[in-house]
């Protein structure tokens, strides 16, 4: 949980600082090559991990081990799980304020919206590391 709120912490600091210009941006969007590469692999990394983190609790790998080990497994799954859609989320944020191109922004509320789904309640942890959650 820790983990989580820190995230979205971050990544609301991020966007207060630059919004407030306390941060500014670079000339990074300049070299329209480097520009280009680094969006695509934000977006085939997207693409990527949401799927796979909405996913990773239901592999029979990672079930049999929440089954079996319990808080520790969950601890390692659960913040490999979150890092997964955070540190993307991070990345296009930052990303965005230093090229203000909307395709890194979008990807960013993407992410945001999936951490809904992820989000590490107690009921939720319990329901994943019991009998019953399959």
């Amino acid at each position: 949980m820790t983990n989580f709120l820190f995230m979205l912490l971050v990544a609301f600091l991020l966007v207060v600082l630059y919004e407030t210009e306390i941060l500014t941006a670079n000339d990074i969007a300049a070299n329209q090559t480097m520009m280009f590469g680094i969006l695509v692999v934000m977006e085939l990394t997207t693409i990527v991990v949401i799927p796979m983190a909405l996913k990773l609790f239901s592999l029979k790998a990672v079930r049999r081990k929440l089954l079996a080990e319990k808080g520790d497994a969950l601890l390692f799954w659960g913040t490999t799980r979150i890092n997964m859609l955070c540190l993307p989320m991070l990345i296009n944020t930052f990303m965005y304020y230093q090229t203000m191109s909307p395709a890194f922004g979008y990807m960013a509320i993407i992410l945001v919206l999936c951490l809904f789904f992820v989000y590490p309640s107690i009921g939720r942890c319990i329901e994943e590391t019991s009998e019953e959650g399959e």
